[in-house]
């Protein structure tokens, strides 16, 4: 492992972990990313952020590189279990992702819990897609993205269009995808990479998974919910990225049998000791591979 990747690691135990793993309110969660955001700019470089085309009930931006990009269009859905987000870390994820694809990016601030449970950020997440086939962008120009919570939402938007019949994407990125809220595998890599994990502590899981869902339990098994039980036959291809020692390694690895056991196509890349995020790290040089992985990906199935 590289000395960026060692530091990387030890940063987000000293921090993100800790907080993780704190009794701490949803608020105070928030005030502390707020704080951890000033490590990363407003505006990603090259690119131009605006805000036309607003969405009825949530914020949306176009990250645009100032180059050329295209008529690829990459819906991606921010992380931060459904609770918080990192907009500034996600503007810099996504204007990579564009450069190296030849693509713009619509990045959709889906309402978050406990103020707006799910079906909320689920039906904003379907709702820009609606938005982006009215806009008369072809659907076969279109790649749906997302990280950690955001790459579940992404599959279960993706199950969602499938179930209403639109016209699908050309193909979906998960980056480290929370695809499993019921959370069974007593085994999984939950318990194995509990440890060994960096970033996330599952500690309060419960907590966070009963404000997502507004303290209904039954929902957890819903396949928007927890796309691990989806069925995705006539869907289009899946890309999944996930780190070794990552807690979600598993919901991957189980996400990607499902889609292969119900009649759709996944592809696992387990990268070696990565960090939970780490796409978004431009200083780790893993980091530079995965996006160039994630374009080679996009421009197969969008080309």
């Amino acid at each position: 492992m590289n000395w960026q990747t060692t530091t990387a690691n030890l940063f987000a135990r000293l921090t993100i972990k800790q907080m993780m793993r704190r009794d701490v309110s949803v608020d105070a969660m928030r005030r502390a990313i707020d704080a951890l955001e000033r490590f990363f700019p407003r505006r990603p470089a090259d690119c131009e952020v605006g805000r036309d085309h607003p969405l009825p009930d949530c914020e949306a931006e176009w990250v645009r590189p100032r180059a050329a990009p295209g008529d690829r269009v990459v819906l991606h859905f921010p992380g931060g279990a459904y609770v918080v987000r990192f907009p500034n870390f996600e503007r810099a994820l996504v204007g990579r992702i564009c450069h190296a694809a030849h693509a713009r990016c619509r990045l959709v601030f889906y309402r978050l819990a406990p103020e707006h449970p799910f079906p909320a950020g689920h039906d904003d997440g379907v709702a820009a897609y609606r938005q982006l086939l009215d806009l008369g962008v072809a659907p076969d120009r279109i790649v749906l993205s997302g990280l950690s919570a955001g790459g579940g939402l992404a599959l279960g938007v993706l199950l969602a269009i499938r179930d209403r019949r639109w016209p699908l994407p050309a193909c979906v990125i998960a980056m480290s995808p929370l695809t499993d809220l019921t959370d069974t595998h007593q085994s999984s890599s939950r318990v194995t990479n509990a440890r060994r994990d960096a970033v996330l502590s599952l500690e309060h899981g419960q907590e966070l998974r009963n404000m997502y869902v507004g303290g209904n339990a039954e929902l957890y098994g819903h396949p928007y919910v927890s796309p691990v039980f989806g069925d995705y036959g006539g869907t289009p291809p899946v890309l999944f990225q996930v780190g070794s020692t990552e807690v979600m390694l598993d919901d991957s690895r189980h996400a990607a049998d499902r889609i292969r056991a119900t009649g759709g196509s996944a592809e696992v890349e387990v990268w070696k000791g990565m960090p939970h995020g780490w796409q978004g790290l431009p200083f780790i040089p893993d980091s530079g591979l995965a996006i160039e992985r994630i374009a080679d990906f996009i421009r197969t199935h969008a080309p």
